[in-house]
């Protein structure tokens, strides 16, 4: 199993393909494994590189005294590219993987070329926009965890901003152990540095194409977030799936492919 010390951190990756770089930054709380069934399209003609972000996955779970936050996810790819060799990439984020996207690319935009943003949970937004919140907070999911324990708090956060049957599938899935054996610390930070993340002083400056991704059918938790990226980031293009919500914004649909095969192959921008 390959595995990459970045940033203090044992990092698992993948590696699949030829061709120039992406780099696939999975959602909050599940790992490299959501990619599957997108891997083979992309590719087809690129050279992908997924890996299990901090405390999840694969990886090495940091202790509970350690900072995480978006700006340290962030200094764990820029360490996992510079381990690999891999000088610039695009750069393809789901849910809180796009918020590390959005952060790598804001610290190092010389090495970030392209970024393709789905539904990134980037409430801290809400300090300078309407931003609907769905209830939600860090303290609140962090109580539930003390007191209940991982499941309950998973699913008060999943129920928050999914459907009723939506939640259901997940706890029945494969997905399921591997949720339930996230420390609470790990379900914790993630949630906090969201909160935490509030970038609207610096969007103008991200130079890059953006591709943003929204489900027609998805919690406004996300769908506001992606009109506010929309309005603020300079390149942007804002996609919405018909029918799709954010649990299955990562299913191989034409629509979707097509999308991102077309905005990959655009040409380099000048920044």
């Amino acid at each position: 199993m390959p595995y990459i010390r970045a940033n203090g951190i044992n990092t698992y990756y993948e590696i699949v393909g030829d061709g120039e770089p992406l780099a696939l930054l999975h959602n909050d709380a599940m790992s490299l494994d959501v990619w599957r069934r997108l891997l083979p399209q992309l590719a087809a003609e690129r050279r992908v590189i997924a890996y299990d972000r901090r405390g999840h996955g694969q990886s090495e779970v940091p202790p509970r005294e350690a900072p995480y936050t978006v700006e340290v996810l962030a200094e764990d790819l820029k360490a996992l590219l510079d381990g690999l060799g891999i000088p610039a990439v695009d750069l393809f984020g789901c849910s809180g993987g796009a918020i590390t996207a959005l952060g790598f690319a804001l610290a190092y935009p010389e090495r970030a070329r392209r970024l393709i943003l789905a539904e990134p949970p980037m409430i801290g937004l809400r300090r300078d926009h309407p931003i609907d919140t769905a209830g939600l907070s860090g303290e609140t999911i962090a109580r539930i965890m003390r007191e209940q324990g991982v499941a309950a708090g998973l699913d008060y956060w999943f129920r928050c901003v999914l459907p009723p049957t939506r939640v259901e599938m997940l706890f029945r899935s494969r997905y399921r152990p591997l949720l339930l054996s996230r420390p609470p610390w790990i379900l914790e930070g993630i949630f906090r540095s969201a909160e935490a993340f509030n970038p609207t002083a610096r969007l103008a400056d991200v130079r890059q194409p953006v591709l943003l991704i929204v489900g027609g059918k998805t919690h406004r938790y996300f769908s506001s977030v992606a009109e506010v990226l929309a309005a603020h980031l300079p390149n942007a293009h804002l996609l919405i799936l018909p029918g799709v919500e954010h649990a299955t914004l990562l299913e191989p649909s034409e629509t979707l492919l097509s999308a991102v095969q077309e905005f990959l192959g655009s040409d380099e921008p000048n920044r």
